[in-house]
């Protein structure tokens, strides 16, 4: 029997106090973006949702958790060997969505390796959320919802189809990391 590739973890490995402080990070909020052509830009249609960037380098242990993730989801990977290259804090409400994409970006001229892993923690969510559901595709191109509750995180391929259904209801606030593989000349 073939053994179907694992699809995602869903964790509850980063302590959610140490999460809280984002909640006042003073950051400048504004419209979430799309990545074509190597270029950020604006569309409702696909994106609507406000983010705020969060420096990564302001929370060591955080970055430790989701880089640890690694040797999770594949045993022979040395965390070591990958590190948190940025996060978004994003906030959905009513209406708020970003449709079916993957996360794998390579900056062109850059020494990174591009996105490999990608996660979403729940920070917070109201009492009355409806929508706003995290759904991912297998390599039969089957949708999956997965439920998170807060403190979740959710470790994924940055090369997986996904999105975020739009919330009817209700807020949702969440830490969105990348994972980048350490090269030799970096």
């Amino acid at each position: 029997m073939i053994k179907a590739p694992k699809l995602y973890l869903k964790r509850k490995d980063i302590p959610i106090e140490s999460l809280y402080d984002m909640l006042e990070e003073t950051g400048e909020e504004q419209a979430a973006g799309v990545y074509r052509k190597g270029i950020s830009e604006k569309d409702p249609k696909t994106r609507s949702t406000t983010l705020k960037k969060i420096n990564h380098n302001d929370y060591p242990e955080v970055n430790s958790i989701l880089e640890n993730m690694t040797n999770i989801w594949d045993g022979t990977l040395n965390p070591k060997d990958y590190y948190v290259g940025e996060y978004n804090y994003l906030k959905y409400g009513k209406g708020d969505h970003f449709t079916k994409h993957i996360d794998h970006i390579k900056i062109t001229g850059d020494n990174s390796s591009g996105r490999i892993f990608s996660t979403s923690t729940i920070i917070k969510m109201s009492d009355d959320l409806k929508g706003g559901d995290f759904v991912i595709w297998d390599n039969l191109n089957t949708p999956h919802q997965i439920s998170l509750e807060v403190g979740e995180t959710i470790f994924f391929s940055s090369t997986t189809p996904h999105q975020i259904n739009p919330v009817i209801q209700g807020e949702r606030e969440v830490l969105v990391a990348w994972i980048y593989k350490k090269l030799d000349n970096v």
